[in-house]
């Protein structure tokens, strides 16, 4: 898979002609996982749909290798970028494998006209997330966790470089929030992926991502190491609340003594 650079130019996001927030200007490198951090209505959704094509910018361009996301066809933004959402889609009686096989519809003629490759390509991408035992099973009756790993799955198969995904621990419990972190770091080295995900659980991004993008408040952002997001008062700025502190010792917040 060849490296792919993710970066934006002036990228103001919004709906109806109507920003959210100040320009944007990021650059998410290959082989790393990036938390994007926010309250509620910070745009962290609507960026990762601009960032996809999914949602015309306002103004400003978002650029793969240099190539504008948004000048693309659907295939050829399918061929580069992969989304796995947070809700769980509806696939009827489809099984995990069939699930994962939608990876390949923008590389293949069509469905029932698969090439050994989209084969090879599934198999391998469920070996990787360790959800080759699913095969058989029908998604909806997955766990949650299984579920999420499945659908992972259908984005690696997708072959794309750089993955997306909006609040993929949303409905995991701890030990299954750090199994899909590591997955996804292990993912991103190995494969060379730029990988951009949404999430509420703070200390788990600290504690698992290569950089953090927090879009705090009045326009302000910070992108950079976790670390740095804590040392710079970026983390407490953000999520400021009163009557609470933010502890940057344990990466938590607590109630004022």
């Amino acid at each position: 898979m060849t490296s792919t650079t993710l970066h934006t130019e002036e990228l103001v996001i919004g709906h109806a002609r109507r920003p959210l927030r100040p320009a944007l200007e990021l650059l998410f490198r290959p082989g790393t996982v990036t938390a994007l951090l926010g309250n509620n209505g910070s745009g962290k959704s609507t960026l990762l749909r601009t960032l996809s094509g999914a949602l015309p910018p306002i103004s400003g361009r978002v650029l793969l290798n240099g190539r504008p996301v948004h000048g693309m066809t659907e295939r050829d933004r399918a061929r580069q970028v992969a989304v796995v959402l947070a809700h769980r889609p509806r696939t009827g009686l489809m099984r995990a494998n069939e699930v994962v096989r939608l990876g390949r519809v923008p590389w293949s003629a069509g469905w029932f006209r698969a090439q050994a490759d989209d084969h090879a390509q599934v198999l391998q991408a469920m070996a990787h997330t360790g959800t080759t035992a699913l095969a058989d099973r029908l998604f909806n009756e997955l766990s949650d966790g299984e579920a999420q790993r499945v659908l992972i799955a259908r984005a690696l198969a997708q072959d794309a470089p750089v993955l997306l995904l909006d609040e993929p621990t949303a409905y995991l419990d701890v030990s299954q929030r750090a199994v899909l972190m590591q997955l996804l770091r292990r993912t991103a080295r190995e494969r060379g992926l730029t990988v951009l995900l949404a999430t509420h659980d703070l200390q788990q991004a600290l504690d698992s991502t290569d950089a953090v993008l927090v879009l705090g408040r009045d326009g302000t952002f910070f992108h950079g190491p976790p670390g740095e997001a804590v040392r710079s008062g970026a983390i407490a700025g953000a999520f400021a609340v009163d009557g609470l502190r933010f502890d940057a010792e344990h990466r938590v917040f607590r109630p004022l003594e």
